[in-house]
């Protein structure tokens, strides 16, 4: 059957446009369209939280709930504020990955399984900048979610974290770590639909081996080494050395971990 003019017309827009690097699609679409176009997404994402704030305030809870058993395990009995709070940095970091990339993964297999992903192609706009819309709510969403956990977890213990600008480059290595596999997931999606498994043991290797618990450091050396290749592990080390140990940024590249 052929297809009607007009999604003829929007599918090859949409082919056009996939091949436009950034500045070119700028031009050719206007900064305020790409605007409305992230927009969108990251409305659409905020919106699937919303609908699932109690299952979501749930989750929370139960992880709250793992975190302040493992502190209460690791402290022997109590909660002690010098163990509690460099475990919090990378509970809180391993929070934010889970909760990325199951974001990117279960939408993407969302629409796959309802049969709407194709309709990115009905549109003007190419489909990467729409997957970086979700891309983009998918951190969004992920970092809602940490900061009510860390807030959960302050209900019952009276942490500070100090803030420190230094963090900032921490904070943008973990959100590209994640980003960055969450992409790799996403893809393999795509391509094999059915990874489910693969997505949960992934994620389970993250949490025993990125620096969640212990730090690289400390690691025998071939847990060392799994642990250097995993997204998250130098941003949850640098998380922990600049708020915590007050090492400045000249100080983390010239130990050669950020590189």
């Amino acid at each position: 059957m052929e297809k009607p003019m007009d999604t003829k017309r929007f599918e090859t827009m949409s082919s056009l446009n996939d091949s436009l690097p950034l500045p070119g699609l700028m031009a050719r679409m206007g900064l305020q369209t790409l605007k409305i176009a992230l927009g969108n997404e990251i409305a659409k994402g905020l919106l699937d939280l919303w609908r699932g704030k109690f299952a979501l305030l749930l989750e929370m809870i139960a992880f709250s709930f793992f975190f302040l058993v493992i502190a209460f395990a690791q402290g022997k009995g109590s909660f002690q504020q010098a163990a509690i709070v460099p475990l919090l940095l990378g509970f809180v970091g391993y929070l934010f990955f889970h909760m990325q990339t199951n974001r990117l993964f279960w939408g993407l297999l969302g629409e796959i399984q309802s049969g709407t992903l194709e309709q990115m192609h009905l549109s003007p706009l190419p489909s990467w900048l729409l997957l970086a819309g979700l891309a983009v709510a998918s951190i969004v969403e992920a970092l809602i979610t940490t900061i009510l956990m860390y807030l959960l977890v302050r209900l019952v213990v009276p942490v500070t974290i100090p803030l420190r600008l230094s963090a900032l480059l921490p904070l943008a290595l973990l959100t590209v770590g994640s980003v960055g596999y969450s992409l790799i997931v996403g893809g393999l999606t795509l391509r094999f639909k059915r990874l489910e498994i693969l997505k949960e043991f992934l994620q389970a290797v993250v949490f025993l081996f990125g620096g969640v618990f212990v730090s690289p450091s400390h690691m025998p050396h071939w847990m060392a080494t799994i642990a250097r290749f995993l997204p998250i592990t130098p941003g949850i080390a640098g998380l922990q050395q600049t708020l915590l140990g007050g090492v400045s940024l000249a100080m983390l590249f010239s130990d050669g971990s950020i590189i």
